[in-house]
Parts: C-alpha cells; sequence; structure tokens
C-alpha cells in the first residue's frame, strides 16, 4: 500500500490523516454536470481517508474507515490503541466511513468511545424500507451496525457544540443528514469536511453540482456554507478524498469562486 498515515499539527491539534482504502484513479468529469465539463479532465487519484485528532486531551477519530484492521493498525503505529479513542464522529453512513466501527464478529472496534452521527443519517437507516431497499450483505451489514451502536450512539439534529470546542455542522445533500465537523484551536479552527469536496473544483466552485451527491441542489447549498465560512475564519479543511493528505485552505477571491490551496503540513 502506498504511505498510509500521515501526521500534522496545527497549532495545539494534533492529527494523522490515514488511508483506509487504495487510491482510485478517477476525472472529475465523472462528477459534473455537462455544463461544467471539463476540456482538461485528467486523471487524479481519489483518495479514501479517515482521520484522528488529538484534541484537548481527548483521542477523536472522525469517520472510522472501510474496515477494523486498517485504521487500528495506522494508529497503533502512533502509540494510539483502540480502548483510548474517547469519540468518534461520524460525517455519514457510506460503507466506506464507518464499517471500521465494528470488528469483524460484530462487536466495537472503539469500546470506550461515544459515537456521534446525525439523527437524520441513524433515523434513515433504522427506516425498515431504506434496509429493504439494499441488498443482502449491506443490509445483515447495517442491521448488525445498528444493534452495536445501540448503547453508545449520539444523535445531533443541530449545529451544536458536542463536546469542549467541537462543534457539529449539518451539511446536507451528500447524503441525508451528513454532516462537518468543526475543531476550535489556539488559532484559525479545523474543520473535518467529510465528503463535500470530492476535488478541489467542489471549493472552488461550490455551486458547481456533484451528480453523485444524493440531492446534488442542496449539496450544493450546504457547500456555498461551507466555503464561506472556511474562507472567512482560515479554518484549515480535512477532505476525505481530495488527492491525499486532503489538507487544505480555502480563500475567496470572488463571489462564488474561490481558491483550494493545498497545506503541506507534517513531522
Amino acid at each position: 500500500m502506498q504511505d498510509h498515515i500521515h501526521r500534522f499539527r496545527h497549532h495545539d491539534i494534533e492529527g494523522a490523516i490515514i488511508r483506509v482504502l487504495e487510491d482510485e484513479e478517477l476525472t472529475v468529469n465523472e462528477f459534473l454536470s455537462e455544463e461544467h465539463q471539463l476540456e482538461d479532465g485528467n486523471v487524479y487519484e481519489f483518495a479514501y481517508t479517515c482521520c484522528y485528532l488529538k484534541h484537548r486531551g481527548k483521542h477523536i477519530l472522525v469517520d472510522a474507515g472501510f474496515d477494523p484492521d486498517t485504521t487500528p493498525g495506522a494508529l497503533e503505529s502512533i502509540d494510539v490503541f483502540p480502548e483510548d479513542i474517547d469519540l468518534v464522529l461520524l460525517t455519514h453512513a457510506d460503507r466506506d466511513h464507518v464499517a471500521g466501527v465494528l470488528m469483524h464478529d460484530g462487536t466495537l472496534t472503539y469500546p470506550h468511545a461515544r459515537h456521534v452521527i446525525s439523527k437524520q443519517v441513524w433515523e434513515h437507516l433504522s427506516d425498515p424500507s431504506t434496509l429493504e431497499a439494499l441488498d443482502d450483505e449491506r443490509r445483515a451489514f447495517y442491521h448488525k451496525l445498528a444493534r452495536a451502536l445501540d448503547s453508545s450512539i449520539e444523535l445531533i439534529d443541530d449545529e451544536s457544540d458536542i463536546a469542549d470546542g467541537i462543534r457539529f455542522i449539518p451539511h446536507d445533500g451528500h447524503r441525508a443528514g451528513h454532516a462537518v465537523y468543526e475543531f476550535s484551536s489556539s488559532e484559525t479552527p479545523l474543520i473535518h469536511s467529510g465528503d463535500a469536496f470530492f476535488h478541489p473544483i467542489f471549493a472552488e466552485h461550490p455551486d458547481w453540482a456533484n451528480l453523485t451527491d444524493s440531492a446534488p441542489e442542496l449539496a450544493v447549498e450546504s457547500r456555498k456554507n461551507l466555503v464561506e465560512r472556511a474562507s472567512t475564519s482560515a479554518a484549515l479543511i480535512l477532505s476525505t478524498h481530495i488527492p491525499f493528505p486532503g489538507i487544505g485552505q480555502i480563500r475567496k477571491l470572488d463571489e462564488l469562486l474561490y481558491q483550494w490551496i493545498p497545506i503541506e503540513l507534517g513531522f
């Protein structure tokens, strides 16, 4: 596998971006409507990651990856163990974000953690009609996930603080109930954007729809709010799918026109 972990520091926050699957070669045109197709639709490396943060004394995961082996193995390489994790913050419930929550036997990978997810996501997954529409394998997985998380799940509805310096921000559209998380630091904030940006172009043109979003028009409105917030606060942005390690900032250039600035943080 390619480098599986990228460590960084943002003021008083320590972190690590963890590859959970091999990169996939894609073109941005696969996500864009006909009116926004690019002449130069070069192949890029679509990453699959989750994120570890040490924030105000807490060990935190944002999403948990695709299996219960890769992320714990990466964490152990920096002397963090599953029992140490205090919070697992889930942006949404696609498999590459939540499957790592469960061990192969169906027990929780992070047994002492509070698990946080949007109330809308959880209600959608708990709806029998949602599960009936899935294939047998995925239906069985989500049944198992619901059983395992029943006693530790914390459901959040509106924008709110969920711990000291950690804010849950609804960002609907990619999936129903998708959320991002904002972390205060000693200086500028850090925002984990989940699946808000499949490519830097969606940060630079937030009004361009991503056709793979469940509700593209709603996702556009969420992205417009997010990039304005992030550019105003000079937040450090972490992204799940922008080429590894997917760290950057957003600078406002004009109305609905922004610049994605990759940031080389590491230690």
